[in-house]
């Protein structure tokens, strides 16, 4: 179990201007297995608005139910009674309390309290794409600041699957932050959106303490990761002392299938095992700059 904290809980954004690095499969399987093996309480947020994480870890049917209750991140963004998708609703008020737009995908069994929490994606968010207006915005975004520092409170750990993009939500989400993890795979375009991102953030003249940032080389799955790029990417002199030891390898376990939900570490099938150690290598290389030294 958790330790009362003395300090806010840390905030990892996890955070490419590249798709396709594996931002959703690390936010949803690797953070399921640090909960477990750390005793963290963790809540994860779903703010990219494809939901992604969400439908990862969430049957249709019940996020259909949360939905319908405005149990998401747009209802942490703004009151469900918006005016538009073009207009953002006046006097915002305070965010809702965590408890009342989280779904529980794990609790502690003595005490009941949440484990792994997740609040919900939402199509809807494709709304802060549209608005292009700055200071119309900025309640949302003081909104959104105001539920994190919330969250830091109740978890140990906070963290938010961004989008690939630098959008108004990728400046909240870095705002908001005290870490970066940047997923990176063996290609050029992929360290190419790790060299855009930090770019951006050393750009950010709204952000006063930048994120430590931290990068992982994902290797799956179906993909083996080759030996050149992973020495080019160490050999970096910005990009290679930030990038973590181990590599997440390949693995059909973390391959999304059709109609299936869950994390891959609680699947009860072969090679599972090896998983869990690839993971909780690369969870033990992420507590020093957590601050959750022993």
């Amino acid at each position: 179990m958790s330790q009362v904290k003395v300090t806010p809980a840390p905030v990892i954004s996890v955070l490419n201007m590249k798709g396709g690095v594996g931002k959703t499969t690390i936010s949803a399987h690797l953070f399921r297995h640090m909960m477990s093996i750390t005793g963290k309480s963790i809540l994860l947020i779903d703010f990219d608005p494809q939901f992604n994480l969400t439908q990862t870890l969430m049957t249709q049917s019940k996020y259909k139910a949360f939905r319908e209750k405005n149990k998401t991140i747009f209802s942490v963004m703004e009151p469900p009674s918006t005016p538009s998708m073009f207009k953002v609703a006046k006097n915002l008020g305070p965010p809702p309390h965590v408890d009342d737009v989280k779904e529980q995908l794990f609790y502690w069994t003595a005490t009941g309290k949440t484990a792994l929490g997740l609040i919900p994606g939402d199509f809807r968010m494709i709304k802060y794409t549209l608005v292009d207006d700055s200071k119309m915005l900025q309640p949302v975004q003081k909104r959104f600041s105001d539920f994190i520092e919330s969250a830091r409170e109740q978890y140990d750990l906070v963290v938010i699957d961004c989008n690939p993009s630098s959008s108004f939500m990728t400046i909240c989400a870095i705002n908001a932050s005290t870490h970066l993890l940047t997923p990176v795979r063996s290609d050029r375009y992929s360290v190419l959106g790790l060299e855009l991102l930090d770019e951006f953030v050393n750009g950010l003249p709204v952000i006063t303490k930048k994120p430590k940032q931290m990068v992982l080389i994902n290797g799956g799955p179906g993909k083996n990761t080759e030996n050149e790029f992973e020495r080019a990417l160490r050999a970096n002199s910005k990009f290679g002392p930030l990038t973590l030891p181990t590599i997440l390898k390949s693995s059909t376990l973390l391959g999304a299938k059709e109609g299936k939900v869950g994390c891959a570490t609680d699947k009860k099938v072969a090679h599972v095992n090896a998983l869990k150690r690839n993971m909780a290598s690369i969870v033990n290389e992420m507590k020093g700059s957590l601050g959750w030294v022993p």
